[in-house]
């Protein structure tokens, strides 16, 4: 439930970029629905940066920068 509450006040922010570090660590399956359509309603017109290897917390991303590449 903290995961969630601490999802939930940075994406309900109003603010122009959100960073995310693993935003579904620690989240149920239904948590993760939750994150994905909150992604979908509130994400638009942010820059929206996502840290993580789950593919499950960004998806929708249009671009990736994969740490392995720059060894």
């Amino acid at each position: 439930m903290k995961q969630r509450v601490k999802l939930a006040q940075a994406i309900f922010s109003d603010t122009e970029l959100l960073f995310l570090d693993e935003p579904c660590t620690n989240l149920d399956q239904k948590g993760v629905e939750q994150y994905k359509q909150w992604i979908e309603d509130y994400g638009k017109n942010r820059l929206v940066i996502i840290a993580s290897n789950d593919i499950r917390e960004y998806y929708f991303c249009n671009h990736q920068i994969v740490i392995e590449d720059y060894k």
